[in-house]
C-alpha cells in the first residue's frame, strides 16, 4: 500500500462537493468562459500583438498554452460527464468531477451507482495529441508512439496515481463511497479513458478481458486498470453493470 504524506486531519474543512447536473452546469459555464478567453486572446489580442509587438506575443504564448490545456481538460470532463448522465441518470448515478488529491493531481470523474447492482468507477481522461498508446510488458508501464518518432514513455506513472488517488479518497472522502461499511469497502473499477486523437494500440490477446460483450485492455500493474477509448466508456459500464447484476451470465 502506498503511503501518503498528508493525513486526513489536515483536510477537515474540505469543500462540499457538487454532483450531477449542478456540477455539469458549472463545467459548462467554465468551458464557455475558457473558450471565449481562447478566442479573444488567440484571435483578436494576439493578431494585434503580432503586428505591433512580436516580443509581447512571445510572452503571451505560455498563458495561451495554459488556457488551452485547461479548456481541453474541462471539455473532456464536461462531454463525458454529460454522456454518462444521459445514459445512466435513470439509474440514479452519482458523478463527482474533478476531485483534487494532494500531491497526486485530480481524479477526473468519480462515479457511483448507489442502487443494485452497486458499483464505483474512478475514471481518468487522458489525451496526448495524435498518438497511439501501448502497455509495455517488459517495462511495466505505458508508452506512446507518434506518427513521427519512436516510442516514448508516458511521463506520469498512471498506475501509481490511480492507486494513490483511491487510497486518499478512502481515507479522506469516505462519504463518496456510500454509507454502509460494505459500500465504503467496495473496490473501485479503475478506468483510463483515451480521448480525442489519442488512440489505443493493439496488444497481445492475453492482456484483454471480456466484460459481457466488451473486449477491453485489462492491465495489472500494482493495481488493475482497464484502458479504452472514450467511445467504449458507456458500453463498458453497461456491460459491467449487467455482469454484476447477473454474475452467472457471461
Amino acid at each position: 500500500m502506498y503511503a501518503l504524506q498528508n493525513s486526513s486531519s489536515n483536510y477537515a474543512d474540505l469543500p462540499v462537493l457538487l454532483h450531477n447536473r449542478e456540477a455539469w452546469k458549472q463545467l459548462e459555464q467554465e468551458r464557455e468562459r475558457l473558450t471565449n478567453g481562447c478566442r479573444g486572446a488567440g484571435i483578436s489580442f494576439l493578431a494585434g500583438l503580432t503586428l505591433a509587438n512580436p516580443i509581447l506575443l512571445l510572452g503571451s504564448l505560455p498563458l495561451l498554452g495554459i488556457t488551452g490545456t485547461q479548456l481541453q481538460k474541462t471539455s473532456q470532463i464536461y462531454l463525458n460527464m454529460g454522456r454518462l448522465l444521459d445514459a445512466f441518470e435513470r439509474q440514479e448515478i452519482i458523478i463527482t468531477p474533478r476531485l483534487e488529491v494532494p500531491d497526486n493531481g485530480s481524479l477526473d470523474l468519480f462515479v457511483r451507482f448507489p442502487n443494485p447492482p452497486k458499483a464505483v468507477f474512478t475514471i481518468g481522461l487522458r489525451s496526448n495529441g495524435e498518438s497511439t498508446i501501448f502497455f509495455n510488458e517488459q517495462k511495466e508501464g505505458l508508452c506512446l508512439r507518434r506518427k513521427r518518432g519512436g516510442f516514448k514513455t508516458w511521463q506520469v506513472d498512471l498506475f501509481r496515481r490511480f492507486a494513490l488517488q483511491e487510497f486518499w479518497l478512502r481515507k479522506n472522502r469516505q462519504d463518496l463511497f456510500g454509507q454502509s461499511s460494505r459500500d465504503k469497502n467496495r473496490p473501485a473499477v479503475k478506468l483510463l479513458v483515451l480521448t480525442g486523437k489519442t488512440k489505443l494500440g493493439k496488444h497481445s490477446e492475453h492482456l484483454y478481458a471480456m466484460i459481457g460483450d466488451q473486449k477491453v485492455l485489462s492491465v495489472r500493474n500494482r493495481v488493475s486498470l482497464f484502458i479504452m477509448e472514450e467511445e467504449q466508456l458507456i458500453p463498458f459500464i453497461k456491460a459491467w453493470l449487467a455482469k454484476a447484476d447477473n454474475p452467472n451470465n457471461g
